[in-house]
């Protein structure tokens, strides 16, 4: 794997690339010769996209799952810092038919200020929160508020402009968020 990932890394070097993101990496000797590859070849790794955010959401009830989702932002902000990244990006919380909104945002919010904004603090990395239809934070003053209400710098927002085009106007999301955007996502979206 590791192996792989180093050269992917040479590779989109070679094609024209800046800077990357990286899922969260679990092997410590992975992290590392992703580190090497990216110093040999000028590489940048801009941010870390936090893997376990999907499948174990911080707004569970259940306090396993949260947990699991911790130690998989706690491994993506040792990744960030290692890498030289500023930032990782994480999904918050996911509304469900067991989880409603209301629950989403406390149980999110209570778990990213106690559990999760010490050790960003500590690593000096951004904890990059993206809306990307998970059912929460549905308009850019929610997410403004959301953030907001941390009165952290290491809570911000990462703006994916395709996961709002179908039901928003991304320029409205980028004026309403403003300096609270730390990264944003670009991509092509196709309506058919």
């Amino acid at each position: 794997a590791a192996y792989l990932v180093s050269r992917a890394i040479r590779e989109a070097k070679v094609v024209g690339f800046e800077g990357i993101e990286i899922g969260t990496i679990t092997d410590s000797a992975v992290a590392a010769e992703i580190k090497e590859a990216a110093a040999k070849t000028g590489l940048v790794i801009h941010s870390v996209m936090n893997a376990d955010h999907w499948k174990y959401p911080l707004s569970s009830a259940d306090p396993g799952v949260v947990a699991k989702s911790v130690a998989g932002m706690e491994t993506s902000l040792r990744n960030a810092k290692l890498w030289g990244c500023d930032s990782v990006l994480l999904v918050p919380a996911v509304v469900n038919p067991e989880t409603s909104y209301k629950d989403a945002w406390t149980r999110s919010q209570r778990v990213i200020r106690e559990r999760l904004l010490p050790v960003a603090s500590d690593a000096k990395v951004v904890i990059a929160v993206e809306e990307v239809w998970n059912k929460f934070l549905l308009s850019p003053l929610e997410f403004a508020r959301y953030v907001d209400e941390f009165e952290s710098p290491w809570v911000r927002a990462y703006f994916d402009v395709g996961n709002v085009v179908i039901y928003a106007y991304p320029q409205d999301w980028i004026r309403t968020l403003g300096p609270r955007i730390v990264k944003i996502h670009l991509k092509d979206f196709n309506f058919d």
